[in-house]
């Protein structure tokens, strides 16, 4: 579901607390190129993205260098909740601001990273000869 910048910072932080008892929550966030995505036939869309892999660069025309895009952001709660926003580039750091400081409040609903037994034998060990 597409939703304004202030309506998705709402329900997202409403997602972060649902998910505290046992959701995940995952936030991608990419730039978009256009509005509609339209190539003109799939081998140019193909050359383009062989030559962007190949050169590790993309491909930009004289006019994209200098034009300002937005950036998608979307985030996904399993199968329940799906919500998507578009933030344009002079609403960018205002929204960034906003976006961080709530990422930053529900950190606490983070697992730590369980580590392998050997992992933990091999520090104690480096720990013991030091």
């Amino acid at each position: 579901m597409l939703l304004d910048n202030d309506k998705f910072l709402t329900k997202m932080a409403k997602a972060f607390e649902d998910s505290k008892a046992s959701n995940t929550v995952y936030l991608t966030m990419k730039r978009r190129k256009s509005l509609y995505h339209a190539y003109s036939t799939k081998k140019t869309r193909a050359a383009e993205e062989a030559t962007e892999r190949a050169t590790g660069d993309t491909v930009m025309d004289a006019d994209e260098k200098d034009k300002e895009y937005s950036t998608l952001i979307r985030l996904s709660s399993g199968t329940k909740t799906k919500l998507s926003t578009h933030v344009q580039p002079h609403d960018l750091d205002r929204f960034m601001v906003q976006y961080t400081n709530i990422i930053k409040i529900n950190m606490d609903a983070l697992k730590k990273k369980e580590r392998k037994k050997a992992a933990k034998t091999a520090t104690k060990a480096k720990k013991a000869t030091a």
